[in-house]
């Protein structure tokens, strides 16, 4: 398009010239595009929130009521105080308890068989069962050892 009073061409959309700056009018009119009518979109109506004061909070999951023999158990139990370095006095009250003449068998078994004592203490009872079979055995075996020469001594001196 071109402004009528200095020529000069213009953009068509432009209402005043650039180089004189005369309000120009299109030639044509504007037709602007009708957009095809459509049914408008019903809103959704907004939902109200509820007022926490109204709404009771949802319960608690009672705790479960621990017993003792859990409790000691799972003490016992867990992976850290089994593999835990004993301390001098555990080794001072193992030791005081190796004193007591049936005490210590008893200790000694329940140490070496079950699986919620500390692997120190249980590798102890352990060595210590296997030393008293030992030591059983050697003792047997002497006896026997004894026995069979003090008998030979005695038929050698007292059946001439």
């Amino acid at each position: 398009m071109f402004c009528e009073q200095c020529g000069k061409e213009i953009p068509d959309n432009s209402k005043f010239c650039a180089g004189c700056g005369a309000i120009v009018e299109p030639a044509e009119p504007m037709v602007q595009a009708v957009e095809p009518e459509t049914e408008p979109v019903p809103t959704p109506e907004p939902v109200e929130a509820p007022n926490p004061q109204q709404v009771p909070p949802p319960p608690r999951p009672q705790p479960q009521p621990v017993s003792v023999a859990q409790t000691s158990k799972a003490q016992y139990s867990s992976k850290d105080n089994l593999i835990k370095p004993l301390s001098i006095g555990s080794y001072i009250g193992i030791i005081i308890l190796m004193s007591i003449p049936i005490i210590n068998l008893i200790m000694l078994l329940v140490w070496s068989f079950s699986d919620t004592v500390n692997l120190n203490k249980k590798h102890f009872a352990i060595a210590v069962l296997i030393m008293i079979l030992i030591s059983i055995l050697i003792t047997v075996g002497l006896v026997i050892l004894a026995a069979t020469v003090g008998g030979g001594i005695y038929q050698y001196y007292f059946w001439q």
